[in-house]
């Protein structure tokens, strides 16, 4: 039940926005962006696009908190770790020190732009030292001004 015209059809606009927001932070193929562009495009300028903005972010938010907490927990017991995992927490902490000493910058520039890749970048938040409710916020804004810009530059061009 990946499908998001259906999901909308049978779930209405809102739930159904909320669920591909998830459904797309989860599985690669199914793009949230592609699906923001097909509300605008149906809905017009309409008031319900704000809600449908924030439902998608909101979704993008409830899909990535388990992989981050999930990093963030392995990151807490990586003393209790056996040798090859603690090998693999050493490259993802080498990885996310390349990428600069604000991982919170990062993370925001991640999750409005895409680059670094939003869905990496999540995942390795929890090696960033990055606390739960920083994280949760950056993700809500930067996903929420993401969708926000994408229904903009459509209402635009339609």
């Amino acid at each position: 039940m990946t499908d998001p015209q259906a999901l909308v059809a049978d779930l209405g606009i809102y739930v159904g926005s909320f669920l591909v927001g998830a459904i797309s932070s989860l599985i690669p193929f199914v793009a949230i962006d592609v699906f923001v562009v097909a509300m605008t495009m149906h809905l017009g300028a309409s008031p319900a696009l704000i809600a449908i903005v924030a439902l998608a972010a909101l979704g993008q938010l409830v899909g990535k908190l388990p992989m981050y907490a999930a990093v963030r927990g392995a990151t807490a017991l990586a003393g209790a770790a056996s040798e090859r995992q603690r090998a693999r927490l050493a490259r993802v902490r080498a990885w996310c020190d390349r990428w600069g000493k604000r991982p919170h910058q990062l993370l925001g520039a991640s999750a409005l732009v895409g680059l670094p890749p939003f869905s990496l970048l999540a995942t390795a938040a929890g090696v960033l030292a990055i606390r739960t409710r920083a994280f949760c916020a950056i993700v809500l804004a930067g996903r929420g001004a993401r969708f926000a810009i994408v229904v903009a530059v459509t209402l635009l061009a339609r």
